[in-house]
C-alpha cells in the first residue's frame, strides 16, 4: 500500500486524524484567501459553514463551489449536486442561485460498493448523511428538491431537463462515470461541471474514460477538484 493510501485510509478510519489534518489544512487555505480574495463575506460564511457541518471539501475548494455557482446562476438551466453529505456545498451554492432550481442527489446512507479501482481507499457506508438532517439544514432555500437513492436510478425527474453548474462529490469510480454520462450530455452552452477527489485513482479513471469517448475538456485545479467543459 503506497503513503498516499495509507494517509488517506487512516484520516477516514479516525475521526481525531481526520480533524487534525482537515483542521490545519481549512485554516491555511482561509489564510490565503484572506490575502488573495476582497470579499471577506464569502471565507466568513465558509468558515461558518465547517462549524455548522462536517463540510468534506478544503476552504479553497469550497471557495470554487461558491464561485462557479455565483458565476452560473446568470444561466437560463438548472443546478444539481451528487453526494450532498451533510449539505455543507449544497448550502453554499443555495446562497448564490437565487431562483435557479437545484436538485440534490444522495443515497443519505453513505458510499454504495466501492469498484475494485476504489477499494483500497473506500468502504461502504462512509459519508453517511441523513435526508430529514439535510432538508432541516436547507429548509429557508426556495426551489431545491431532494432525491434519495443511488444516482442514476433516481435521475428520472430531471432527464429532461438543461445544466448550467453540476457538482459531483462521488468519490468512487462507478459513480463518476454515471453522473458524467449523464450531466455532460445535458449540459447548456457555458455550463460546467466541478468535479471533486479527482486526485484518487477510480475518478480519475472515470473522468480519463468519459473523456476520450466523448471529446469533453477536463481543466485540472491545483485541488483535487476539476472542470469538465463541453467540448
Amino acid at each position: 500500500m503506497t503513503l498516499q493510501r495509507i494517509i488517506y485510509r487512516t484520516s477516514q478510519k479516525s475521526l481525531p486524524v481526520r480533524t487534525f489534518i482537515h483542521g490545519i489544512a481549512f485554516h491555511l487555505e482561509v489564510l490565503m484567501l484572506n490575502g488573495y480574495k476582497k470579499d471577506p463575506e464569502v471565507i466568513r460564511l465558509i468558515v461558518k459553514l465547517r462549524r455548522e457541518r462536517d463540510l468534506a471539501v478544503t476552504a479553497g475548494e469550497a471557495y470554487m463551489v461558491y464561485s462557479l455557482a455565483r458565476q452560473q446562476h446568470t444561466l437560463p438551466g438548472d443546478m444539481a449536486e451528487v453526494g450532498v453529505y451533510k449539505g455543507g456545498t449544497a448550502k453554499l451554492i443555495c446562497e448564490v442561485k437565487g431562483k435557479t432550481p437545484l436538485h440534490l442527489f444522495d443515497t443519505f446512507q453513505g458510499l454504495p460498493q466501492p469498484h475494485a479501482r476504489d477499494a483500497e481507499f473506500f468502504q461502504p457506508g462512509w459519508y453517511s448523511g441523513k435526508l430529514d438532517g439535510v432538508q432541516e439544514y436547507l429548509q429557508n432555500y426556495k426551489n431545491v428538491f431532494f432525491y434519495p437513492g443511488l444516482f442514476p436510478a433516481t435521475s428520472a425527474p430531471v432527464k429532461n431537463k438543461k445544466f448550467s453548474f453540476v457538482h459531483l462529490d462521488v468519490d468512487l469510480y462507478q459513480s463518476m462515470r454515471d453522473c458524467l454520462e449523464f450531466f455532460h450530455p445535458r449540459l447548456l452552452p457555458g455550463g460546467v461541471i466541478l468535479a471533486h477527489d479527482y486526485q484518487m485513482p477510480g475518478v480519475r479513471d472515470a473522468i480519463s474514460g468519459y473523456v476520450k469517448k466523448s471529446k469533453a475538456r477536463v481543466i485540472e485545479l491545483s485541488s483535487s477538484q476539476c472542470l469538465v467543459l463541453k467540448p
